[in-house]
């Protein structure tokens, strides 16, 4: 079953579309229909639908706006535009604004149609699945270092609007060379899984964990109250990698190394933040791993640092 949410004013349009598409007997169609883009965005808030068929020419919308509207408000629906005009170049700008597909009412046959929608479903997936490998590392599913460096600066801009810390970590993991020469790197892809599973534990939702690559990761966390906060996740993160691992019949021991710094005591470009969190934790490698260190630019209330 294919649920289609069809938004169209004219009612023999409407029922045209809906003909054709109980005409189709490779797949069934539910098909649940609005009248404005209103009532249509109304109804994907509420429920769950496989594809839009969407008119551009409706009561409270009109033309490639329409797109850009429903595009804007549920970009994971798959769309598919019906409009009563057939011009090449407002087919091409329909997909280009996030339309998979453009089709001219009342031409064509239930196949036409009906192969629409599904090629339009699975060019959607196909497209989150591109967008998903551009931004998250393959093995861990963490976020992937082009991703992480955008949420950064949104993070930045977001802290001196609302006036709220960040905690920017940067972690490598200590004597995870040792496990790839022992254990063989299938055991430390594996090990990298679970010590991501327990970065994600350590903080919130809201927080992001990113893989930079190899052995090496990074936290942003947003809107905490106090430098003594993030240290005190510092802590939480060096005891649980200090916890051994068991890995398909091993028992492997590691630590992890992180340095810190804050923003906007730390006021800088997003560049030199990474630098000075990278700084910090060579600090905290020297001082024998399983340790965090606090770049110095970020100490506003050295006595209340965690020891």
């Amino acid at each position: 079953m294919i649920k289609v949410l069809l938004i169209e004013d004219n009612d023999v349009d409407a029922q045209l579309t809906q003909d054709l598409l109980s005409e189709w007997s490779t797949e069934e169609f539910q098909v649940a229909r609005a009248t404005t883009l209103a009532e249509g965005l109304s109804l994907l808030s509420r429920e769950r639908f496989d594809a839009m068929l969407l008119d551009l020419s409706l009561p409270d919308a009109f033309g490639l706006p329409t797109v850009r509207e429903v595009h804007a408000s549920s970009p994971t629906i798959p769309v598919v535009v019906l409009s009563g005009v057939s011009d090449q170049s407002l087919a091409i700008q329909a997909v280009r604004q996030g339309a998979q597909d453009y089709l001219v009412k009342g031409q064509g046959h239930p196949e036409l149609l009906a192969r629409a929608i599904c090629y339009a479903i699975e060019r959607k997936r196909f497209e989150e699945h591109l967008t998903y490998l551009a931004q998250y590392d393959h093995l861990t599913g963490l976020v992937n270092r082009t991703l992480f460096r955008d949420r950064l600066v949104q993070a930045t801009a977001r802290s001196k609007r609302m006036q709220q810390m960040i905690g920017l970590m940067l972690l490598d993991l200590d004597r995870f060379k040792l496990v790839n020469d022992t254990f063989g790197h299938d055991i430390g892809d594996e090990l990298l899984k679970a010590v991501s599973e327990r970065l994600k534990t350590c903080v919130r939702e809201v927080d992001t964990v990113a893989r930079m690559g190899g052995d090496e990761f990074t936290i942003i966390l947003e809107g905490v109250s106090s430098e003594q906060n993030i240290l005190v996740v510092a802590k939480r993160i060096t005891e649980s990698i200090s916890t051994p691992f068991e890995l398909k019949g091993h028992c492997i021991s590691i630590g992890i190394s992180i340095g810190i710094t804050i923003y906007p005591q730390d006021d800088h470009p997003v560049d030199e933040l990474l630098k000075h969190a990278d700084t910090a934790m060579y600090q905290a490698k020297q001082q024998g791993g399983s340790a965090f260190h606090l770049h110095e630019a970020s100490r506003t209330h050295s006595a209340n640092l965690l020891p």
